[in-house]
């Protein structure tokens, strides 16, 4: 919803132009900027929920646990060969 009204105002700024040449007070660089500061919360915000997931789901490794239970776990053996063996 925030994107929408993001891009909305980002489009009201640059219509016909009138952004072009315009003053740092004009309505259209406002609408601009707006837009701008919008995108950065919108950011700031995904920026943050990922971070919270992250630690919630995927939380590093405490100093105190020992470096083998860390590690990845060992890869599964290999199936046996399917069919009868060959023979010579």
């Amino acid at each position: 919803m925030l994107r929408a009204v993001s891009d909305y105002l980002l489009a009201a700024g640059q219509w016909r132009g009138q952004n072009r040449g315009a003053k740092p007070d004009s309505p259209p660089k406002m609408l601009m900027n707006a837009a701008s500061r919008s995108l950065s919360v919108l950011a700031l915000a995904d920026e943050a929920d990922l971070a919270v997931l992250r630690a919630e789901y995927d939380p590093a490794p405490s100093s105190d646990t020992p470096r083998a239970e860390r590690s990845l776990p060992p890869a599964p053996p290999k199936p046996p060969p399917a069919g009868p063996a060959p023979s010579r």
